[in-house]
């Protein structure tokens, strides 16, 4: 599971954001490592099929991006074209049409620049300190989880009331930092690129009613698919852990007939996922945790997650 892949950042930098980034030149050393090991790396389509044919005579990698940032178009993709890599992009539509934008990027930008935050939200006054880094790490994670927090039809409005009391709009962002349509479809010509959805506004999923979890999954298929004129087969969970989707979620992606749909949990893929293919469970690539590619093996070859999930496989919860 990637999501930026960019060069590396010179000065403070909050690892909630950082932990999302790989450079260039590490996303082309973790491909050669593991090709020199012998890993195949498999579209999702190739993926589907290897589990409903219960072909695993090979070990093998599929690459995934969630949210659609433009670095993806201008730094990812001439590595994985170099090397043959099949990937898939998952879209949230509205970051293309400029709707919304990553609100944790402008949280990072805000926090950096300032010693302290004092803020009203949902009629409540909050301080938080933000003079050392330390300070402003354990801010961006108690914000973030008090944004996260809204319910209802929009869960977004506790977003959009904290930056607009500093004045800030996180859709603006989405113009720098979210692929355009142009780039989309460019992409969606190569056969390289799958593009799978990731709803339309990036709402954790079980703050939703059913009835509005469907509308933001199979509207943004048919986005996506009216856009590309490609079959869009594959989905993403926003956020994807176990605090946003569970058993409810799952039921609906399953009747929603995609052929996969990926979560953030920690987990390799085994055999029983041939049933459960709407929870599908991935290897989190964060650069700073394993600046070596080789570290990433312990991940890939199924110790971390077998340690972190308490030596449980990670089926469905």
């Amino acid at each position: 599971m990637f999501h930026r892949v960019y060069p590396e950042v010179t000065g403070p930098r909050l690892q909630g954001n950082s932990g999302l980034e790989v450079t260039p030149e590490y996303l082309e050393k973790l491909i050669i490592y593991f090709s020199s090991k012998g890993y195949e790396f498999l579209s999702l389509d190739d993926v589907y099929k290897r589990l409903r044919e219960r072909n695993f005579k090979n070990k093998f990698l599929a690459f995934t991006f969630d949210d659609g940032y433009a670095d993806n178009y201008e730094f990812a993709f001439p590595i994985l074209k170099k090397h043959g890599i099949p990937s898939t992009i998952y879209l949230s539509t509205n970051y293309p049409d400029h709707e919304i934008g990553p609100w944790w990027c402008s949280l990072e930008e805000l926090l950096l620049k300032n010693d302290s935050l004092n803020f009203d939200l949902e009629k409540i006054s909050y301080k938080f300190k933000a003079g050392t880094l330390p300070d402003k790490e354990e801010a961006f994670r108690n914000i973030r989880h008090l944004l996260m927090a809204g319910r209802g039809e929009n869960p977004a409005s506790r977003v959009n009331e904290f930056f607009s009391f500093f004045n800030m709009d996180p859709a603006e962002l989405a113009k720098e930092l979210m692929l355009s349509w142009e780039q989309i479809i460019e992409l969606s010509k190569d056969p390289l690129i799958d593009f799978g959805a990731h709803t339309i506004n990036h709402f954790p999923l079980n703050k939703l009613s059913q009835e509005r979890i469907r509308h933001e999954v199979l509207e943004s298929q048919k986005i996506i698919e009216s856009k590309i004129q490609r079959k869009v087969s594959h989905f993403s969970y926003p956020f994807g852990s176990n605090d946003e989707v569970n058993e409810r979620e799952f039921a609906i992606l399953k009747e929603c007939g995609f052929k996969t749909a990926t979560t953030t949990r920690w987990g390799n893929i085994f055999p029983d996922h041939v049933n459960h293919l709407e929870c599908l469970p991935r290897i989190h690539v964060n650069e700073k945790r394993e600046p070596d590619v080789r570290l990433l093996t312990l991940s890939v070859n199924g110790a971390i997650p077998c340690v972190m999930n308490k030596f449980k496989r990670v089926i469905t919860i």
